[in-house]
C-alpha cells in the first residue's frame, strides 16, 4: 500500500463528512460510517467493478512469471491461462494450477447456469 493512502481516504472521509453536515444529513446508524471509515480494500477500475458489482482477473503473475488470463464473464468453459509475451497455453503449469487451487480453496462463490426470465437465454451467473 503506498504511503499515501492512508491519508487521502482519511481526508476524503473527513471532506465527504463535512458535506454530509452541511446538507443535514441524518446517519441513523452510526456504525455504517465507521464501516465505511475502516474500510482497508477499495477497488476502482472503469471496467464494471463499482458500478456493477463483478471482478474479473485479467493477468496472475506466479512462480516468477507474468500470465493473461482470457474469458468471458462467468462461463468456465471459455477462456484460459497463457504466458505473458509467449501466449502459450499454461493451463498445465504447475505454479498457474498451486495458484488457482488457492484461489478456490478461499472463496465461497458458486457458480449455476441460469434462464434469464426476459430473453431465454442460459448464461452462468455467480452466488
Amino acid at each position: 500500500i503506498p504511503e499515501g493512502i492512508p491519508l487521502c481516504v482519511t481526508i476524503s472521509l473527513s471532506i465527504g463528512c463535512s458535506d454530509m453536515v452541511k446538507k443535514n444529513v441524518l446517519v441513523r446508524k452510526l456504525a455504517a460510517v465507521e464501516t465505511l471509515g475502516s474500510a482497508s480494500v477499495i477497488c476502482s477500475d472503469k471496467t464494471g467493478t463499482l458500478t456493477e458489482g463483478k471482478m474479473t482477473m485479467v493477468n496472475m503473475y506466479t512462480g516468477g512469471l507474468a500470465y493473461d488470463v482470457e474469458g468471458k464473464g462467468f462461463d468456465p468453459t471459455m477462456g484460459g491461462v497463457k504466458r505473458e509475451g509467449t501466449g502459450t497455453d499454461a493451463a498445465q503449469d504447475v505454479a498457474v494450477r498451486s495458484a488457482l487451487l488457492s484461489a478456490v480453496l478461499c472463496c465461497n462463490t458458486t457458480i449455476s447456469k441460469v434462464k434469464d426470465p426476459e430473453t431465454g437465454e442460459e448464461k452462468w451467473e455467480p452466488k
